[in-house]
């Protein structure tokens, strides 16, 4: 399979990232390269120092993985629960 940058297709660049098995197979799969995830880091750090929450890190959710499964479905049936009042409310 031919791994394919999603951010470099979405400018408009081939961004081919290389080959994964099952290498007969021409279909694309889909990852990011090392300069758009460079960039990626480099505007969570940013996003971090305005917010105030340097302490904050991608390692976090591998530290405690059953608040972040518990935040993640608390702000899913917020999000389920606005579009149902939104459904209601347009009549």
């Amino acid at each position: 399979m031919q791994v394919i940058c999603s951010w470099c297709r979405g400018e408009g660049r081939v961004g081919f990232v290389g080959e994964k098995a099952p290498l007969g197979d021409r279909r694309e799969t889909h990852s990011i390269c090392l300069e758009h995830l460079q960039a990626v880091q480099a505007g969570w750090t940013a996003c971090q120092r305005d917010t105030g929450l340097s302490g904050v890190s991608v390692d976090m959710a591998k530290a405690h993985p059953s608040r972040i499964r518990r935040a993640v479905r608390s702000v899913m049936r917020l999000c389920v629960g606005l579009r149902g009042l939104a459904r209601k409310t347009r009549g």
